[in-house]
């Protein structure tokens, strides 16, 4: 209940119930009251019940009323707007309903009013701000809807203020700053409990308590949280316990610099809407359950200087559009199942000097434009079906500091021009490349170094290619039968595109190991007995087949188990 102050002349006249009132007097609830000698009538708790007379209107020089905590019905009585002297009234604890007469702006005098704790509906009257003496303002747990008028702000000797626990919808007038509330004291303004939609005024969203804003223009829900998205500028929510789908509501957080989910139990895929994040800065998803195939829209985070999406099961193949990541410094996907070539799109990422992809399925050449990124200092390949040989074009890696390519496919002679680099080539932390095909007579900064090294096609390799002539076919397989992996020698009658697929014995394609332009010569390559998607693939026949245009070559294959 608010504070009504009380006045040291006090001249109050009642008589019996039932009594007949003398001239110049009103009755109301069986006693009479002086029409001009009343100036304060406080009737709390006093067990009244009905509506609220109309003659009350009457007592002219009335400056307080208080009818708190009664049994009061019906709707504030109309008459109440002509009583100008009032300084102060309190209607509050009843059962009073209907509206706020918008007229109660006529109360221009008025100090305080409580009008709390009713069943009171409606708007807020815009007409409170004629109340420019208004103190104190209590119209909380009754069931007024709409928006608070903007003419609150008008009120600038208001102290405090009370509407939480009703309906109110809409946005807080900015204006309401210019009152005199003490925002951050709970003693003095409360408007929880209602349907406020954000933005908050700056004085007040730290005070604006607890909202219902799911219907809010602006407000998505994002991992069973409610937010304002213009307002979110970073999500960080790694090793909370995450599971589920990334929603595609996070589209709709356009200002995000920075999102961070990473060390949850997120499942499903990486959605596109992510795309339309053009100010993301930093986006970690790693080790996670991802699946699915990054996502080509990811390619239009222009600003994006971290993506870093390792330990997941992501599959597909590299987006080529992560070619417009030029301001992009640092890639992981590190220890997923993606697939296919590495995109020659990668060469126009020349912010980048971090590269991670070690740990995956990419097969085919490194391509050229890799050795463009000229900032690389960390180049991780490993652990992939990676074949080719290596171009001398990767001396143009001159800050890079580690390379790691081991456990791939890759043969023929490392190129001289390898040591101009300023590798550590002891420390295998930072240079490994063992577990390949790569022939003897080494660069002198690796001899030493290489790790083991599968050099049983070397010697053709050095005879073979001196020719200028070779005959289009499949050489052999071996071991064949297999068991994990098996290798296939091929020769190629001049620089052509050519496919390099394995089919089972329905014919049906299980992976597509290369598709690309390659060198006449001899070549050879291994399949690890998994299919596209990284799915290890039953004992069976199996066949290597081999596409120039029309021109089909195929060889038989056996797995065991």
């Amino acid at each position: 209940m608010l504070r009504i102050a009380s006045i040291t002349f006090i001249c109050f006249i009642g008589h019996l119930l039932q009594a007949e009132c003398n001239n110049g007097e009103i009755e109301l609830w069986g006693n009479c009251y002086g029409i001009d000698a009343t100036y304060e009538l406080d009737l709390s708790d006093q067990g009244l019940s009905g509506s609220i007379p109309n003659e009350i209107s009457q007592l002219s020089n009335l400056m307080f009323l208080n009818l708190s905590n009664n049994n009061l019905e019906g709707s504030i009585p109309q008459e109440i707007v002509y009583m100008e002297t009032l300084l102060g009234f309190d209607l509050s604890h009843n059962s009073l309903t209907g509206s706020i007469p918008e007229e109660l702006g006529n109360l221009t005098n008025l100090m305080a009013m409580d009008l709390s704790h009713n069943e009171l509906s409606g708007p807020f009257p815009s007409s409170v701000g004629n109340m420019t003496g208004l103190v104190e303002c209590a119209v909380n747990h009754n069931q007024l809807t709409g928006a608070l008028p903007i003419e609150l702000g008008q009120l600038l000797f208001l102290a405090e203020f009370y509407a939480n626990d009703n309906q109110f919808t809409g946005i807080i007038p900015e204006a309401m700053c210019e009152s005199g509330i003490s925002f951050s004291n709970p003693l003095n303004f409360n408007i929880g409990g209602n349907s406020f939609c954000p933005p908050y005024p700056d004085c007040i969203e730290p005070f604006t308590g607890q909202q219902q804003i799911v219907e809010c223009i602006g407000v998505y829900e994002l991992f069973d949280s409610l937010y304002y998205a213009q307002e979110i500028i970073e999500i960080d929510l790694s090793n909370t316990g995450l599971t589920g789908n990334i929603s595609s509501n996070i589209g709709n957080f356009t200002n995000l610099v920075s999102i961070d989910l990473s060390q949850n139990e997120l499942t499903g895929p990486i959605p596109p809407e992510i795309g339309n994040l053009e100010y993301l800065g930093y986006l970690n998803l790693s080790q996670n359950e991802l699946t699915g195939s990054i996502p080509s829209e990811i390619g239009n985070l222009n600003n994006l200087t971290e993506l870093k999406l390792y330990v997941n099961s992501l599959s597909g193949r590299l987006p080529s559009s992560l070619g417009n990541l030029a301001n992009l410094e640092y890639f992981n996907v590190f220890n997923n199942e993606i697939t296919g070539s590495i995109p020659t799109e990668v060469g126009s990422m020349i912010g980048l000097t971090k590269f991670y992809i070690h740990q995956n399925q990419f097969y085919g050449t490194i391509p050229d434009e890799l050795f463009d990124l000229t900032g690389l200092a960390h180049l991780y390949m490993n652990d992939n079906d990676l074949t080719g040989e290596v171009s001398s074009n990767i001396a143009n890696l001159q800050n890079l500091e580690r390379l790691r390519l081991q456990n791939n496919n890759l043969y023929g002679y490392l190129p001289e021009e390898i040591c101009s680099m300023n590798l550590d080539w002891d420390d295998q932390s930072n240079f490994n490349i063992s577990d390949n095909n790569l022939c003897p007579e080494l660069p002198y900064c690796i001899d030493g170094n290489q790790g083991e090294q599968n050099t049983s096609n070397c010697e053709n390799v050095s005879i073979d290619t001196s020719f200028s002539l070779y005959e289009y076919k499949i050489d052999k397989a071996y071991p064949n039968p297999f068991n994990p992996s098996i290798t296939i020698e091929y020769t190629l009658s001049s620089d052509v595109l050519v496919e390099g697929s394995i089919f089972d014995i329905s014919g049906k394609r299980v992976k597509t190991i290369f598709k690309e332009k390659q060198n006449a010569g001899k070549k050879m390559v291994r399949w690890n007995g998994k299919s596209q998607d990284g799915t290890i693939m039953s004992a069976g026949i199996y066949y290597f087949r081999l596409s120039r245009g029309s021109n089909l070559k195929a060889i038989k294959l056996l797995m065991v188990k």
